[in-house]
């Protein structure tokens, strides 16, 4: 029988993303190469002025804080290819639709025309902070305003084993005083990780239903303290990042999920 195929689907998280970076290192480690990526949201940092077509309309203008188009000049100039048509492992990107039409996927089989620089700028849209991004006449927000994860789309792709790196797991307060009396930007962040750590929850259950033959492990570093925003944590987030997807990883290794699909189990949430 041949191997499972692979899949690797990340949340956002902004600069809590970077945990992910450390879950792919252990893959790599543990010579789990993954067949398909899934992903959404991400980017911030890259805050940049209103474009020429952003002045001219104070609706647009007045939608979002800053621009992302310096992001995607970024990716445009970094990416060794940006052509979702090119790539040798099939990527996915979502995005929600502004206008009500729901989520959209960039990438092969889907909207695959749309170059992966925008894609991921459109993805990375996060709400007031960005302005919508535009991709021919529609505009764009985060992904996971609509989904945390999109397992589906990695499963369509024809996955067996999807391998969920989440940064969404809430701080669990053992000692110190509660986060009630830590100010608003602890409660705030700690309401965050609740309420998208349950969307995450409720999409394994809904894939347990719809792909009872798909294996889930379940990737979720306690970084629930972590600020989404600060650069200084970086070394330290994808450092649980990479310890929980070892620990995480070579336990199923072990019990053979890599060898044979097995039925659907999601594995590694504390």
């Amino acid at each position: 029988m041949a191997r499972p195929k692979v899949a690797f689907v990340g949340t956002g998280g902004a600069t809590k993303g970077v945990a992910h970076l450390g879950v792919l290192k252990a893959m790599e480690e543990l010579g789990l190469k993954p067949d398909i990526y899934v992903g959404a949201s991400k980017g911030r940092y890259f805050l940049g002025l209103p474009s020429a077509e952003q002045l001219a309309s104070p609706g647009w203008l007045t939608s979002g804080l800053f621009s992302i188009d310096r992001f995607e000049r970024y990716l445009r100039d970094k990416l060794p290819h940006n052509d979702f048509r090119q790539l040798d492992t099939p990527l996915f990107v979502t995005a929600a639709d502004i206008d009500g039409r729901g989520r959209v996927v960039f990438g092969r089989g889907h909207i695959e025309d749309v170059p992966i620089s925008e894609a991921v700028a459109a993805s990375s849209c996060v709400p007031i902070l960005f302005r919508p991004y535009k991709i021919g006449e529609r505009y764009f927000i985060d992904g996971e305003v609509v989904r945390t994860l999109s397992m589906d789309v990695a499963v369509e792709a024809g996955a067996d084993v999807v391998i969920v790196s989440n940064v969404y797991r809430p701080h669990v307060t053992r000692k110190g005083p509660s986060l009630a009396r830590r100010g608003v930007a602890a409660v705030a962040r700690q309401a965050l990780n609740i309420v998208l750590s349950e969307k995450e929850k409720r999409g394994i259950d809904l894939l347990h239903q719809q792909f009872p033959h798909v294996t889930v492990l379940n990737v979720t570093p306690d970084l629930g303290e972590h600020s989404f925003t600060s650069r200084r944590e970086s070394r330290k987030l994808l450092l649980r990042g990479y310890r929980e997807a070892l620990r995480v990883l070579a336990a199923a290794k072990r019990r053979g999920v890599f060898d044979v699909a097995t039925t659907m189990r999601s594995v590694g949430e504390a």
